[in-house]
């Protein structure tokens, strides 16, 4: 059986900003901050983050799957809109929205009441899906499925960049840096993924799902085709 491809899964050859597409903005505040050299409305989010840009070759002709990455753009979508990470459809039900988490090697278990996460939710659909044949999830035994009252976006994350001493170019500084919304925007952050806070949070059994999760077994068709086809 294939393994399940989630609408939010990077391909290889999908490929993010150069160093030389970037610039140093002056603006009025004084404090120069990271710019595409040939800027777009859409570059930045309502924080005034910018996003990066990513290469988009015809669905035919995209590379592999790189199942442990996300696409910055598709991740973004989905935690925006709680859309599905892997249909990209409305996952919020009124019994709250699922979230897959899992406890990384050698790390503590994350309490219920202090989760951020940069993976989008799941709809009841998908769920059980991807528990079976996501190659991240089947095998893992630290996996929780989380049914959330409520989420709140808190910040990104992604490339941090700093100036370099002649003033002429940004530098890449650190990798998968953090930056909360309840603080002052990083100027040489270039995010690459949006985080929610989970509030509210149940951990459940594949046995405790509420019946507005489990999905509705499609009734099989016996419509005959219609006569000249094979």
């Amino acid at each position: 059986m294939p393994a399940l491809v989630p609408y939010v899964a990077a391909y290889s050859n999908e490929l993010g900003p150069r160093e030389l597409d970037l610039c140093i903005e002056v603006p009025r505040s004084g404090v120069p901050h990271i710019a595409y050299t040939e800027p777009r409305p859409d570059d930045r989010d309502a924080h005034g983050n910018l996003w990066a840009r990513m290469t988009r070759p015809p669905e035919s002709e995209r590379g592999r799957v790189m199942y442990d990455c996300m696409d910055p753009l598709r991740q973004r979508e989905c935690m925006e809109g709680l859309l599905c990470q892997v249909c990209a459809q409305p996952a919020e039900t009124s019994k709250g929205t699922v979230f897959v988490e899992w406890d990384r090697p050698g790390g503590q278990p994350k309490r219920l009441d202090l989760i951020t996460t940069d993976a989008p939710p799941v709809c009841r659909t998908c769920l059980p899906l991807s528990l079976r044949r996501c190659p991240f999830l089947r095998d893992e035994e630290s996996v929780r499925v989380l049914l959330v009252r409520k989420s709140v976006i808190s910040g990104v994350s992604g490339t941090l960049y700093r100036v370099s001493d002649d003033l002429a170019r940004w530098i890449p500084s650190e990798q998968d840096a953090y930056s909360s919304f309840t603080k002052t925007r990083h100027p040489g952050m270039l995010a690459q993924r949006l985080h929610r806070k989970l509030r509210g949070v149940t951990v459940l059994g594949s046995d405790e799902l509420p019946p507005v999760l489990v999905p509705t077994p499609r009734r099989s068709s016996k419509t005959k085709a219609p006569r000249g086809t094979d």
